[in-house]
């Protein structure tokens, strides 16, 4: 790990704060301590804080305003070296589940700590290490140390510790806020309830802007049912709905941004960059169509947002040239969007992408697997755990996927429906905001054509 940084805030807010929190600890991996500091407690809690370095102190101690003492316990930045650093080594096997102090019956799922918690009129100690959890989940470093990859170089979800835990449904970091809000709250510091107020973000990723650029396309995507695939069933589908109809099957733009307006909701459509022929879901940026389509997505008011090719998310110099393709077309700054095929290399990705003057991403959801990636259900200021430093760059995390949905977990539409929204309930716990990926071509085709209820119910509701 790199000699430690200096280049951040030790006081986060109004030293004369009458309401200050005043947040002990000791000198080492002073970056990362405050990194999890503020997303817990600024950003989540919207508490006043500020970190005093006490060489010797083994724990976060918390002293309120009125002289109260909150204990967490730290079981992990103090038991490593900074000269060691990160390892797969420090990964878990399993998570520390902790019973809820203040719901029965529920519990606490961390990835350090013990099981302990003492509570008493002036002073609670709890031995969930709530801030390297956080730390564990915002960062993913545990995808830079870990090996697994799969065939398109991504981290697997089967390897990460949330799924196999069994926590990737929860958002454990909201979960540990709230815990630290109620333990303030007893101990008598007015920390407010979040106003729980959800939002949902529709995202919209633009493999093919159309399906059929000419007329043999048509007569490839027939010929595909039969000779491919089959099936006399799909064919007869295409010659009655679409074969025939001048209007392209995947150009459903104006239809979904009427519904998103009808919804007071905005449409965010990530485009791919200018690319070789060769490569995947190829398309010019310079073709009228799409061109016409990308001035039109922002007369409306929607956004235009940047899709970095595979071959992008391994070479720096192929993203800046995609990214300045999209932006010299698009009427409007482009500087947010997601990852093709979700390729995400943690922090390296970030750092891309906060070099390229963008303001989010929101590449941070399984391919295979629904839920909270990141333990967050809101978007949240990213650390590069190599350069020790947070960047100029937010994570708004992916929730749920379409192709998740029904080609990698195989869900019938029921199912799929239900599971959305046992996400929702608890997106709905901490007021966040639910993330939804739908693809323009997981529409108007043989295999989606049950598929679009689905999406139509669930943002309507």
């Amino acid at each position: 790990m790199p000699a430690e940084s200096n280049a951040f805030q030790i006081c986060s807010v109004d030293a004369n704060s009458s309401d200050m929190l005043v947040v002990t600890i000791s000198p080492t991996f002073l970056p990362e301590k405050h990194y999890a500091c503020t997303v817990l407690l600024g950003e989540l809690l919207g508490v006043a804080w500020e970190i005093c370095v006490r060489p010797g102190e083994e724990h976060y101690r918390i002293e309120l305003p009125n002289g109260a003492t909150l204990t967490v316990e730290d079981h992990f930045w103090g038991k490593i070296s900074e000269t060691t650093g990160l390892s797969a080594a420090l990964v878990p096997d399993a998570a520390v589940r902790m019973p809820h102090p203040y719901a029965p019956g529920d519990d606490l799922a961390g990835v350090y700590g013990r099981l302990f918690f003492a509570e008493s009129n002036r002073e609670i100690t709890c031995g969930l290490d709530l801030f390297a959890s956080a730390f564990f989940m915002l960062t993913r470093w545990e995808e830079h140390v870990r090996p697994e990859r799969d065939a398109f170089g991504r981290f697997p979800a089967a390897a990460a510790l949330a799924v196999r835990a069994n926590f990737l449904d929860r958002p454990v970091v909201h979960e540990y806020a709230e815990l630290l809000r109620q333990m303030l709250v007893r101990l008598g510091y007015p920390a407010p309830e979040p106003v729980r107020k959800t939002r949902l973000h529709l995202s919209h990723d633009v493999d093919h802007p159309r399906l059929w650029w000419t007329a043999a396309d048509r007569l490839r995507t027939l010929g595909g049912s039969l000779l491919q695939r089959k099936s006399i069933r799909e064919a007869t589908w295409w010659l009655r709905n679409h074969f025939f109809d001048p209007h392209d099957p995947f150009d459903i733009f104006e239809d979904w941004m009427d519904f998103s307006e009808k919804n007071g909701l905005v449409s965010h459509f990530n485009f791919l960059g200018e690319r070789p022929l060769a490569a995947d879901c190829p398309y010019s940026l310079q073709h009228p169509f799409v061109k016409k389509l990308i001035h039109r997505i922002a007369e409306r008011g929607h956004v235009a947002g940047f899709h970095p090719s595979r071959e992008a998310h391994r070479d720096e110099v192929v993203f800046v040239h995609e990214l300045e393709s999209l932006r010299r077309v698009c009427p409007l700054p482009v500087t947010t969007g997601r990852q093709h095929y979700l390729c995400f290399s943690p922090p390296e990705t970030w750092q891309r992408w906060s070099d390229a003057g963008m303001a989010w991403d929101s590449t941070l959801g399984y391919p295979e697997a629904e839920g909270f990636r990141c333990g967050m259900c809101r978007d949240f200021p990213v650390f590069n755990f190599l350069t020790r430093e947070v960047l100029p760059l937010r994570e708004k995390p992916l929730i749920a996927m379409d192709i998740t949905l029904a080609q990698y977990r195989r869900y019938t539409p029921e199912q799929a429906l239900e599971r959305l929204f046992h996400l929702r309930r608890q997106v709905d716990k901490h007021g966040g905001e639910f993330v939804l990926l739908w693809h323009n071509s997981s529409w108007n085709t043989f295999f989606w054509k049950d598929w679009r209820p689905v999406y139509e119910t669930f943002v309507s509701k």
